[in-house]
């Protein structure tokens, strides 16, 4: 009897090893991730402003130097809050008790 014990002890610590491995490596794969959000979003900052630039100073066109700025500034903004909002843990709603539907009447 001990010994069926004992097997289920050690699947169970295989397991347990397995899912932390697991979780470690996910936890890396959403930190590279994040890093290259950030290093595309600053070089789409970057390439904004020498698109802006150039349109100012080489093609003497404000409008178009504008529409450059706003069109990136989007673009980098749309990049950089992605980035920061894959970094935001979820909540646990597993539970019932978690769940707040506020004041009863």
């Amino acid at each position: 009897m001990a010994k069926k014990q004992n097997e289920r002890r050690e699947a169970r610590k295989e397991r347990q090893k397995a899912a932390k491995e697991a979780r470690r490596e996910a936890e890396a794969q959403a930190r590279r991730r994040r890093q290259l959000q950030l290093r595309l979003a600053g070089a789409v900052g970057v390439l904004t402003l020498a698109l802006a630039g150039v349109c100012y100073w080489v093609l003497e066109n404000r409008q178009l130097m504008g529409a450059a700025l706003l069109i990136g500034g989007v673009l980098f903004l749309l990049l950089v809050l992605s980035a920061l909002a894959s970094g935001v843990q979820p909540r646990d709603r597993t539970r019932a008790g978690s769940i707040d539907y506020g004041k009863r009447n």
